[in-house]
């Protein structure tokens, strides 16, 4: 239904109770029920018409606009105004039909303003009424909107962080790969595709919220293998991924960015370098991701822009449940837990992993 039809309908039913109700309150006391009737809708139509082109003023010239310091007193002055006008129809239709049945003098200042008063609380009930429709409604307005510019910063805020690549990542990349071209140029092109790989999937980072763990993994073995090239030996991988959580969607890039954290962190500082360990498991209806990396966690920023940000992507894709932490889990390893919610498993999905999980144990390479 539309608002002008909402409003017609409030116009007509409210007045037409409150007439009517007044209309029995005066046949109780005098008899001549059709001729109260009979003014009870005169003064309906009088009403609606003086109430509807206030209206009118308060849209015209934005009332509700206005702070409530400038808009009550103009309320009380229109209140006022009209409360004056109707009582001055009143008055002498009051005197006609109670010529016979009232000595009073319904023009004596005494009466005058009892029925100013009279309809003084009708328009002030109907004016507080209007301008409560229109707070709520902005009220709601305002959610709305606000909801909106939320949902748009979000999805701003998830583009930036998800197309995030260390540039040094790639200096480096592109350097291993020029020192392999002359002495293995086989694994040179292997590597090119791997970085390739890489690239790809970053430009595609900022249109995807989410990609399945099984082509996040992708990514990172690409990255590790690139790594491998420039760390050799100093750089041992361990990876315990179980099967049933290869369907589950993560954001783009974010292992990516742990590795390359825990790399950074941990096996680059050491003579001996050190380990990358990367673990995958359901824990309830939630994945928990689990990287873990010899190191030791530093006090102020030990992770950098990808790894502050990422309880922060989390959040605005998973909610409040999602969460993020990272720990020294021992002397010399750094441990990061990362845990998604799954909002819900289709049971087809369910039953061919769990099918899996239960006949293959999952591999550890290292």
């Amino acid at each position: 239904m539309s608002r002008a039809k909402v409003y017609w309908l409030l116009q007509i039913f409210g007045w037409s109770a409150w007439l009517a109700n007044e209309a029995l309150l005066y046949d109780s006391h005098y008899e001549g029920i059709l001729d109260w009737l009979g003014a009870a809708l005169l003064n309906f139509v009088i009403v609606i018409v003086v109430t509807h082109n206030f209206r009118k003023v308060i849209k015209r010239y934005g009332w509700v606009e206005l702070s409530i310091n400038r808009v009550i007193p103009r309320i009380l002055i229109a209140v006022g105004a009209m409360s004056v006008f109707m009582a001055f129809v009143n008055i002498p239709l009051d005197s006609y039909l109670l010529k016979d049945k009232e000595d009073a003098d319904l023009w004596s200042l005494f009466f005058i303003i009892q029925f100013i008063f009279n309809w003084a609380k009708p328009i002030m009930i109907w004016t507080l009424f209007y301008y409560a429709s229109h707070y709520f409604e902005r009220k709601s307005e305002v959610e709305v909107d606000k909801i909106r510019l939320e949902s748009s910063v979000r999805e701003t805020e998830s583009k930036v962080l998800r197309a995030q690549m260390n540039p040094h990542f790639m200096f480096n990349a592109l350097n291993s790969i020029r020192a392999l071209i002359l002495e293995e140029p086989d694994k040179a092109q292997k590597a090119v595709t791997q970085l390739s790989n890489i690239l790809r999937s970053s430009l595609l980072a900022d249109r995807r919220k989410t990609v399945s763990l099984s082509e996040e993994l992708r990514t990172v073995e690409d990255y590790l293998a690139l790594e491998k090239i420039r760390y050799e030996e100093r750089l041992q991988v361990r990876k315990n991924i179980y099967p049933e959580t290869m369907h589950v969607q993560v954001p783009p890039m974010l292992l990516q960015t742990l590795v390359e954290n825990a790399i950074k962190h941990g096996v680059s500082k050491p003579v001996k370098g050190g380990f990358v360990s990367l673990e995958t498991k359901m824990v309830g209806k939630n994945l928990l991701i689990i990287i873990s990396n010899t190191g030791v966690l530093e006090s102020t920023d030990s992770g950098g822009f990808g790894l502050e940000n990422t309880a922060h992507r989390l959040e605005l894709l998973f909610g409040p449940e999602s969460k993020f932490k990272i720990y020294q889990a021992s002397k010399d390893v750094v441990t990061a837990e990362i845990t998604i919610p799954i909002p819900s498993i289709e049971p087809e999905k369910e039953t061919p992993f769990s099918k899996i999980s239960n006949i293959v144990k999952p591999k550890v390479t290292i």
